[in-house]
């Protein structure tokens, strides 16, 4: 049964079932090398329009990270720069994102050159201090964005207690779960509200890929999420699922 699957067939597998579903009994993943699909009828979809949106190469790579990550749903994007991108999409003009202050170099840069150029607000502060992160949430505060272990002096960031201040001032959190990866940690497990990956880092494992991820818990911010994802264009090639 799927449920019982450990970490190493659920990298494989996923939840399973797959296969049955493939042409022909394809064992491997086929590559849906198309930008649109035909439609049975008028007003009947096969669930695939168009590539930008989803496609079933990619659905399946999805799959797999949502049950590596307990997610309610993933969205597999062209590098993990690109979903942090389509995150910042959730916050409006004067919201305010806490930050963890030892973030990987590459989301400060997008949060300083595009994020405060649209409006938004962030500050840093070492989030493994609990009393530190209260007394630097404002009335603006929309998120909490934590990366734990950070990268690279890997500060510890307690969930639990971040989550017991996220239901307090009715925030979101966001975790960067690239540095552990879902073998060692599970930030929707453990109070996160969204997970964000580099696949290029140890998802990949070969340094030959690029990739993002970002895993949901909640069928809203699912939604949110996916409208701008197909809006913008940022989806993953569905070359790259199967390498």
């Amino acid at each position: 049964m799927a449920e019982n699957y450990q970490f190493e067939t659920r990298c494989i597998h996923g939840d399973g079932g797959f296969v049955e579903e493939h042409p022909y009994g394809a064992v491997s993943v086929p590559i849906f090398q198309t930008a649109t699909f035909a439609h049975p009828g008028i007003g009947k979809s096969t669930g695939y329009d168009y590539s930008r949106e989803s496609n079933p190469t990619r659905y399946e790579l999805e799959s797999v990270m949502s049950s590596l990550e307990g997610a309610d749903d993933s969205i597999a994007c062209a590098t993990g720069m690109a979903a942090i991108g389509i995150c910042l999409e959730l916050f409006g003009e004067g919201s305010h994102i806490l930050c963890t202050e030892d973030l990987y170099g590459g989301t400060v840069r997008m949060f300083k050159s595009i994020g405060e150029k649209r409006g938004l607000k962030f500050s840093y502060v070492d989030t493994s201090d609990i009393d530190l992160v209260r007394k630097n949430i404002r009335k603006e505060t929309k998120a909490l964005y934590i990366e734990t272990p950070s990268n690279p002096t890997m500060r510890i960031t307690d969930f639990a207690e971040m989550r017991k201040l996220a239901d307090e001032f009715g925030l979101l959190i966001l975790a960067d779960n690239t540095f552990l990866s879902p073998y060692f940690q599970k930030p929707l497990q453990l109070g996160a509200d969204i997970v964000v990956h580099s696949g290029t880092k140890f998802l990949g494992g070969h340094n030959d890929v690029l990739a993002g991820f970002v895993c949901v818990k909640g069928k809203e911010l699912s939604e949110k999420l996916r409208y701008t994802y197909k809006t913008v264009g940022c989806s993953l090639s569905d070359m790259l699922p199967s390498r």
